[in-house]
């Protein structure tokens, strides 16, 4: 059985393991066992017995992720027979309510029901141990007349793991009712990592951390009492940098007056009794309209902290969390409220998580945070919200891993390039890669442009993808000890557009410094040559049609490279007729242009069902293009330069 679940049940025959009747469980009559300590799970989980040839365990009906009963009853202990390995497909043999004896485990606990049927999407989701070690599995129920369940998804629960996730709600709710409520999220969150990292970050555990009665706004509360108190006090302590900064420009409350004195006591009191913070409510009242945003918000509340300072106060990791088996452990916050406190990531001291006795965890250990929770569901979908939530989580995972810092660009230029840095979430530099979090080699990188490999959707990590400029690109800077070295530059290419970056000083295979690079225009000072148009009989570009399209092609003679700037088409007249916006990256460039190796197309004119945009093409007349300077360029960050360019529709 061990090996037919481990293989997604079709290997083989089950008459004809006979390995597996050699060690048959225990199942007690409350439907389950229970699992070993090592892997943190609850304490009864779903069993496979080779002496019955059947799975016992307990499922708690849901509807649309959220509990419900049947008959006045949430448990239910349960069996199914393997009925197929071919599809591997499992029929229930017998149901009835669990534990009804009352039975405990022997830890003296009543036990836990591991497993779940949402009536919405009839899927059956549990944990069932074969052989001593537990898997996560997903059946759908494909025949409601004999209760036929089809395996979808089989996974080993490992004692260590890449993440370690713990679902926490807050305010009294929770998007992830049960732990396999969010295994989809995590899935896509590790398969960004795993993608970005060549294969090193892979796996993860799910743990439930319970839901919070409170929220954001008695949190809130928290925050502004303590500003008050600080205020009160004189600025002491963590706050004094605040007074010495902004005491002389008046910006900060400083030797408040008497009826200040009773508006800040008054507010304190307010904040107790009603726990939300000062904006939800007290702004409204006749005081509060009288000095909220007078005085009180701008130069006393805005040096206090927010609602997420609080949310993980005291916060217990999860019995059977143990840390050391992990190299993250990433917090998943959810409600139902329309809140989201974002994310973060620090050491676990930091945020006040502790171990699941209070006791506090070593520094070593580091903790991250990501709010799932919608705060417009009348605006965002399903499906960017999850996208949102992958980015945010990959981003926090990759600062616990190691990448103290943000990816920046420092040119004054909109830049969002690399997933720390507002980027896609496959974008994350390969030095950072190599240098930071050792996921790539040194051997990744080369002198030799001809042999860059593009990163977009790379899984060779013995490709070479980082382009280190020569000397005469390196600049001075300074090293751990603060004496004067040679730091480089480098490049790299995504999706056929060639990246720039300046880095930190490195010795020995890795950085004193590790919080990534800083972006810049293409400048390779070996390389003087501009790209220029290749003329097809005196013509400089070509029209196609295609449909209710028009496109100009124009063909360079070596690759190109967005730059910052304009393509512009004009009549024969020199009328504009079409201007398009270039930018170091392609996506916030103008979408009616793309490129690809040696060429650049512009789209004139498309038709998008009754609406038109652009201008039409005719055959036989002139047009035609002018770049500005620094619109195209090549790698090197040489620019077309600025003259005319005369093409004619010969099209057919």
């Amino acid at each position: 059985m061990k090996k037919i679940f481990s293989c997604f049940f079709v290997v083989a025959s089950l008459i004809n393991t006979s390995s597996l009747l050699a060690h048959p469980h225990k199942v007690v009559n409350y439907f389950g066992i229970t699992p070993d300590q090592k892997y943190g799970l609850p304490n009864n989980v779903g069993v496979y017995s080779s002496l019955t040839g059947k799975i016992s365990s307990c499922i708690s009906p849901y509807d649309k992720g959220k509990q419900t009963t049947l008959n006045g009853h949430r448990y239910f202990g349960v069996s199914f027979q393997i009925k197929s390995l071919s599809p591997p497909v499992i029929t229930l043999d017998e149901s009835r309510i669990f534990n009804e004896a009352g039975l405990q485990t022997s830890g003296g606990e009543a036990p836990h029901c591991s497993g779940t049927f949402d009536s919405s999407t009839m899927i059956y989701q549990d944990i069932v141990q074969v052989d001593s070690i537990p898997y996560s599995l997903a059946f759908k129920l494909v025949d409601d007349i004999n209760y036929d369940f089809e395996l979808t998804e089989s996974e080993i629960i490992t004692e260590k793991a890449d993440i370690a996730f713990v679902l926490r709600g807050y305010n009294g709710t929770t998007e992830y009712n049960f732990p396999a409520s969010f295994r989809s999220d995590a899935k896509r969150a590790l398969k960004g990592l795993s993608e970005l990292s060549f294969g090193k970050i892979t796996s993860y555990r799910i743990f439930d951390g319970g839901i919070d009665p409170n929220g954001p706004d008695y949190y809130q509360s928290l925050e502004d009492i303590k500003t008050i108190d600080a205020a009160l006090a004189g600025w002491p302590d963590s706050w004094a940098s605040f007074k010495e900064r902004d005491s002389a420009s008046g910006a900060i409350l400083i030797n408040p007056t008497d009826e200040e004195i009773s508006v800040l006591e008054s507010l304190r009191q307010w904040l107790v009794e009603n726990k939300k913070g000062a904006r939800e409510g007290w702004q409204e009242t006749q005081l509060g309209a009288a000095h909220y945003g007078a005085w009180l918000n701008s130069k006393v509340l805005r040096y206090g902290g927010t609602a997420s300072n609080s949310f993980l106060k005291g916060l217990p990791l999860p019995e059977g969390l143990d840390e050391t088996n992990y190299k993250a452990i990433g917090v998943i916050f959810s409600s139902t409220d329309t809140y989201n406190t974002s994310g973060a990531q620090h050491i676990c001291n930091y945020f006040g998580i502790t171990k699941f006795d209070g006791q506090a965890l070593e520094d070593s250990y580091k903790c991250f945070y990501s709010d799932y929770s919608n705060p417009s569901p009348e605006i965002i979908t399903a499906e960017s919200l999850a996208a949102n939530n992958a980015h945010t989580t990959i981003h926090e995972a990759i600062h616990a891993l190691g990448h103290s810092g943000h990816d920046r660009d420092d040119s004054g230029d909109y830049f969002p390039y690399s997933v720390m840095n507002q980027g896609k979430v496959d974008q994350y530099p390969v030095w950072n890669r190599v240098f930071i979090l050792n996921w790539l080699p040194e051997s990744t990188i080369t002198d030799d442009p001809m042999l860059v490999a593009d990163t977009y959707g790379a899984t060779d990590a013995s490709a070479k993808y980082l382009l280190r400029l020569g000397p005469q690109s390196d600049f001075d800077c300074a090293d751990a000890m603060g004496s004067v070295v040679t730091c480089h530059r480098y490049q790299e290419r995504y999706n056929g557009n060639w990246v720039q970056y300046k880095t930190t000083y490195t010795e020995g295979g890795s950085t004193w410094r590790p919080v990534g690079v800083t972006f810049e225009p293409l400048n390779d000072p070996t390389d003087t040559k501009a790209p220029e148009i290749i003329l097809v009989n005196g013509n400089a570009a070509e029209t196609v049609k295609k449909e209710q399209e028009y496109f100009v092609k124009v063909s360079f003679d070596e690759q190109i490279n967005l730059g910052k700037g304009y393509v512009v088409i004009n009549d024969a007249d020199g009328t504009q007729l079409g201007s398009y916006q270039t930018n170091r990256l392609p996506e916030i460039s103008s979408e009616d242009l793309t490129f690809s190796g040696n060429s650049l197309t512009i789209r004139a004119y498309q038709v998008n069902g009754q609406d038109s945009s652009g201008f039409v093409i005719n055959k036989d007349q002139y047009y035609s293009l002018v770049f500005s300077d620094g619109a195209i360029t090549d790698r090197a960050g040489n620019s077309i330069d600025q003259r005319s360019y005369s093409f004619i529709d010969r099209s057919d």
